[in-house]
């Protein structure tokens, strides 16, 4: 993939992210027996994203706004978790990709930190996948 087109990938995918974690957190949080803790990890996980998209706008000089989009939740808190893992999982793949074809070293810097948080917010989705499983 060109860098450009890695670029607004991840972009894309950390706005999806954002609008989806605050979607299901309001959802799940009023209709879950453990609403209150899946509120409080969503809202936690959309804020981190929030962050990190600002700091790819600022680095790559991208529009990082959001756009009115109708964002549907998830059926079920199992399947939320599973899309949840899966488009972390997606982010880590594109910042490593971004990683290995960035050239400055402030660049790569900032990538492989934000791979690093991806990897530690893919393992908290996972350890709390883990709790919703039968």
């Amino acid at each position: 993939m060109l860098l450009k087109e890695l670029i607004r990938v991840t972009i894309n995918l950390e706005m999806e992210s954002v609008s989806i974690f605050e979607v299901e957190a309001e959802t799940f949080g009023r209709s879950h027996e453990k609403g209150a803790e899946i509120k409080e990890i969503f809202l936690r996980l959309a804020r981190e994203k929030r962050t990190r998209l600002k700091k790819l706008g600022g680095y790559f000089k991208e529009g990082t706004g959001f756009r009115e989009r109708s964002t549907q939740p998830s059926r079920s808190i199992e399947a939320a978790m599973r899309n949840h893992v899966s488009r972390s999982e997606r982010a880590i793949v594109c910042y490593t990709g971004l990683y290995k074809q960035l050239t400055k070293q402030i660049f790569k810097d900032a990538m492989a930190a934000m791979l690093a948080d991806e990897r530690v917010m893919l393992a908290d989705l996972k350890a709390f996948q883990a709790g919703f499983k039968k």
